[in-house]
């Protein structure tokens, strides 16, 4: 627990270091999410998917770094999303073939639709941050995720008693997940009235629900792919809490629908 906690104030000292000098200077924060978007391809690609192609990664990695400086707007009006995603599609065919006897379809798979996944999410996650309220929604999304997993957790350990999803996460149970609706709720309300968005009260309110339930899938689903894959976390960079993915699981399924909503003007 106390590695644990270290590594949170770590990581949070980081998250705020790159929030006040990405505020004078953006790319900090695309270059960042880069960062941790390569990580969390080499997690699933090397520890989930089993991956050993240097070839095939590297070229995910290259890809997820285009990607999410593509949508920042970074690589100039001829270069976009839809461009290098397009030739990652046909270099991850080449890859397919080249190690044919290597790769299932799993593997396949995994090289091409995960980057993909992975880099578009973390590039919705950036939209949120260069938001005017940057700063609520981030602490909005956290809230949806994390906050809610931490409800979840100390209800769960305190009264609960029937389980969620057994096969794939033993230790959640459906009193812990409404115990983590209610406390994220609570924030929400907090937060509404810390940042003054009053005018969204009752439709943020409303929206908690789902969303948190969203995070819960993302983390199942993680769940799911660690356990199919035989392993515990995806990597072991954050000591006490796994690898990248295993922290934003649940924030890169909830991060592209609150994008999406915030961009309608919605929330």
């Amino acid at each position: 627990m106390k590695t644990r906690i270290i590594s949170g104030a770590i990581m949070i000292a980081v998250l705020v270091a790159v929030l006040v000098t990405g505020a004078y200077f953006p790319i900090v924060i695309t270059a960042a999410l880069a960062i941790l978007c390569i990580v969390a391809d080499y997690e699933i690609l090397y520890n989930a998917a089993g991956i050993k192609s240097k070839a095939a990664i590297t070229g995910a990695a290259v890809y997820s770094a285009l990607a999410v400086f593509a949508i920042a707007g970074y690589t100039g009006k001829y270069v976009s999303f839809t461009a290098v995603t397009v030739i990652y599609c046909v270099y991850s065919a080449v890859m397919a073939l080249y190690n044919h006897k290597d790769f299932s379809v799993k593997e396949i798979t995994a090289l091409i639709g995960m980057p993909v996944i992975i880099s578009y999410a973390f590039s919705c996650l950036e939209g949120i941050l260069n938001h005017n309220s940057g700063i609520y929604y981030l602490l909005l999304m956290l809230n949806f995720s994390s906050i809610c997993d931490m409800g979840a957790y100390f209800v769960g350990v305190t009264c609960g008693k029937h389980k969620l999803c057994p096969e794939i996460s033993p230790k959640k149970t459906v009193e812990g997940a409404i115990g983590g609706i209610v406390s994220s709720v609570i924030v929400a309300l907090i937060l509404i009235f810390a940042f003054d968005m009053t005018s969204k009260l009752a439709v943020t309110l409303i929206l908690t629900v789902p969303f948190c339930i969203l995070g819960m899938v993302g983390d199942l689903f993680a769940s799911a792919i660690k356990r199919g894959a035989g392993i515990k976390d995806y990597g072991k960079l954050i000591p006490g809490h796994g690898g990248v993915l295993d922290r934003v699981d649940s924030i890169l399924m909830i991060a592209p629908v609150l994008y999406l909503l915030i961009g309608y003007g919605v929330i």
